[in-house]
């Protein structure tokens, strides 16, 4: 008898995953027309106010939704759960790492959507601002309240500084959080790393000659930040607790007859412990102030994006939940560090995750894209993840 309501189960769920998938084809188009339509709202980072308009009025449009902002112009929809005790957040970020100048044009051929953005941050958007009308067309009312966020000033100098505000004046409690990413289909971040950022800006304390031979055949900036480069590769960094120092950008000069005057550095400190990461601030300081001083130039390094280690364990029922998903869509789970907002939302003691929502290939240019046949698994798996996460009694577990 037991054996026999297993098997019942079992087919349940799977009619119910394939009726759920038919649903999703449907809200298909209306999730590409959304894609296209963010490309006409341009959104760097620190400007996102007319994109978070359109958010708006996207939620507003849906009678399920009742659509917010704040100061940092998050876009807020909240949708009411039939018993409404619990939050569940479900948060992407708007913004994006490229100038206006990118073109955002996207193009939808018959697998794939292609357009700069699409991948890494536009996608994320669409899903956020679909899914009430999949909800609708799905038939699906969830016991808890569903927090739509679509978040401000993430990437860069933004830190994270949209989702921060939101948790920070947000009345109610969260008791879970899912960030969605583009990419990629079956991945799960649950914890990351202390972090710090820092920008060295190198420069020249004589006054600009050009063209001269013998002040080209002396000093220049680039060359003091190739010091810089030199003396950062030369801390010697533990394997465990894991340390890492990453070069992201370096940057520096005019044009061939000048001499370089500026040059920048973007450092990214990542370990698993944070006083690993406030040495290694301290040395990079020591460091640069010898190299300044042995150079006649002026360094300054300028830290911000602090973040301390955190995360859960893959006992915790909101990753438990998720393992179980990806594995029934037939993927191996991918988990990493997270680099995502959830680092926040982790260090403010809220159980999150972050997952992918497609296969494809990222960056800021026209090759950027998404499999189409992805997206709709990974549509799927968001579904069926906040139906599960819907009867979990306890979060914070």
């Amino acid at each position: 008898m037991i054996k026999n309501k297993h098997k019942k189960a079992i087919v349940d769920a799977a009619g119910q995953k394939e009726k759920w998938r038919a649903g999703i084809m449907k809200a298909r188009e209306m999730l590409l027309g959304n894609l296209a339509l963010l490309s006409e709202y341009p959104a760097q980072t620190f400007h996102e106010r007319k994109r978070a308009e359109f958010i708006l009025s996207r939620y507003a449009a849906m009678s399920t939704v009742d659509p917010t902002t704040d100061r940092m112009h998050n876009a807020i929809g909240s949708i009411s759960g039939k018993i409404g005790n619990r939050n569940l957040l479900i948060c992407t970020h708007m913004d994006n790492q490229f100038g206006l100048n990118i073109d955002q044009n996207i193009t939808v051929s018959v697998d794939r959507v292609q357009g700069a953005g699409v991948a890494d941050d536009n996608l994320g958007i669409a899903t956020l601002i679909t899914l009430p009308d999949i909800f609708q067309k799905l038939q699906l009312e969830f016991d808890c309240n569903i927090i739509l966020l679509g978040t401000t000033r993430y990437h860069g100098r933004g830190d994270f500084e949209g989702i921060r505000t939101f948790l920070r004046k947000y009345g109610g409690k969260i008791d879970a959080a899912i960030n969605l990413t583009g990419l990629c289909l079956g991945s799960l971040d649950y914890f990351c790393s202390s972090r710090v950022r820092c920008d060295i800006r190198c420069g020249l304390q004589e006054p600009e000659i050009e063209s001269s031979w013998n002040r080209m055949s002396e000093s220049n900036a680039i060359l003091v930040a190739n010091e810089v480069i030199n003396s950062l590769n030369s801390i010697p960094l533990p394997k465990k607790p894991k340390t890492i120092l990453n070069i992201g950008m370096i940057s520096g000069g005019e044009r061939y007859s000048t001499v370089s005057r500026d040059a920048l550095i973007n450092l990214e400190i990542l370990s698993d412990e944070n006083t690993i990461t406030d040495h290694l601030c301290d040395q990079i300081i020591d460091n640069c102030t010898d190299i300044a001083a042995k150079n006649g130039a002026d360094i300054i390094c300028d830290f911000f994006g602090r973040h301390k280690a955190s995360g859960l364990s893959s006992s915790h029922p909101l990753v438990k939940c998720a393992l179980k998903t990806i594995n029934e869509l037939g993927f191996k789970p991918r988990t990493e560090y997270s680099s995502t907002q959830i680092t926040d939302s982790l260090a403010q003691g809220i159980p999150s995750i972050s997952i992918g929502l497609a296969e494809g290939t990222g960056g800021s240019t026209s090759r950027s894209f998404i499999e189409l046949d992805s997206l709709e698994q990974g549509l799927l798996q968001l579904i069926m993840l906040i139906s599960k996460i819907d009867k979990i009694t306890e979060f914070d577990k």
